[in-house]
């Protein structure tokens, strides 16, 4: 739930322009949208907290995060520490969707 609740009172990660868009062969930009979707794939958590509803999505929301968390770990090897603000926000609210989405598996599982 403190993850959960975390997440209802964050916004999403900015993608500022000027930024490093376009490192180790991935766009920044493109795992922005790819956190996105999945972000819209992970609101089904609402309804089973708020009306005790479980319906996951169809799409394989584990999935989708691993392959956004891996993008973004590769995507901020060896960038400066100055220049990982951006990186690094979007890393920690995938890995915090994955952590909400995989609770929610669970605890619908039961």
């Amino acid at each position: 739930m403190e993850d959960y609740a975390l997440w209802r009172g964050s916004p999403f990660p900015d993608l500022r322009r000027g930024d490093v868009l376009e490192r180790a062969g991935d766009n920044l930009a493109l795992i922005h949208g790819d956190l996105a979707s999945a972000d819209e794939h992970v609101t089904q958590v609402i309804s089973f907290v708020e009306k005790g509803i479980f319906q996951p999505s169809r799409a394989d929301v584990m999935a989708m995060l691993d392959r956004v968390i891996s993008r973004l770990e590769r995507f901020g090897e060896g960038v400066p520490t100055g220049e990982r603000e951006v990186i690094d926000a979007h890393l920690r609210y995938a890995q915090m969707l994955h952590r909400i989405y995989g609770e929610f598996l669970r605890l619908g599982a039961l």
